[in-house]
């Protein structure tokens, strides 16, 4: 059985899909072959150039024009098939959706078939629903942005909005998340989601 993990966040930078360091050395610290790591962010073109850091107020609007932009038809209609046919490339993906990148995946709406294969980690999630995957949730104890959409987590861990990929426990909540995704003998049905592990927008 093949497996990939690949991040899915909103795009501080439209133009470029490379990951940040961070995001980087986090996928290398993962128990992965070269060839299971998707050294690209959504939509997973190749990136053109190196990360940029891009200043925090900027991409706070443009990740914010992401979640509420990827509700409208035409994100899906441009990016769908991209992400269909990276998944399609193993037979098990874990995505690691951070802050809007749920948001993103749901309204993605690739389908049952598609999202069979397919098994989520969000951390600091802010999206109206979820997806029908098996989903795990990660919320820090000081992620103000976070937990108001997010009100039911599978954990909740020591970090604020920025930084769980650097947490104290994050890593080994990956680290049992693959090793679950490998245990499986092949794709399934993904089982329907809890209500009780869906996140809920803020009332």
């Amino acid at each position: 059985m093949s497996v990939q993990v690949c991040f899915l966040t909103g795009r501080s930078d439209p133009g470029n899909t490379a990951l940040s360091p961070v995001q980087l050395a986090f996928l290398r610290a993962l128990p992965l072959a070269d060839d299971e790591r998707v050294e690209a962010n959504f939509p997973y073109d190749v990136p053109t150039g190196p990360w940029r850091r891009t200043p925090l107020p900027l991409a706070s609007v443009r990740n914010g024009r992401d979640h509420f932009g990827s509700r409208h038809p035409r994100f899906a209609e441009r990016h769908a098939d991209e992400v269909r046919e990276r998944f399609a490339r193993a037979d098990r993906t874990l995505v690691l959706a951070g802050s809007c990148g749920l948001e993103l995946l749901a309204n993605l709406r690739l389908g049952r078939e598609t999202l069979s294969g397919v098994q989520v980690l969000a951390y600091g999630p802010v999206a109206r629903r979820a997806p029908e995957v098996e989903l795990e949730v990660v919320v820090g104890d000081r992620d103000a942005l976070a937990r108001p959409w997010a009100r039911r987590a599978d954990h909740v861990i020591a970090s604020g909005h920025l930084d769980y990929l650097s947490a104290p426990g994050f890593g080994a909540i990956a680290e049992r998340a693959l090793a679950r995704m490998r245990a499986a003998d092949s794709p399934a049905d993904p089982p329907e989601v809890p209500a009780a592990h869906a996140p809920e927008a803020p009332r």
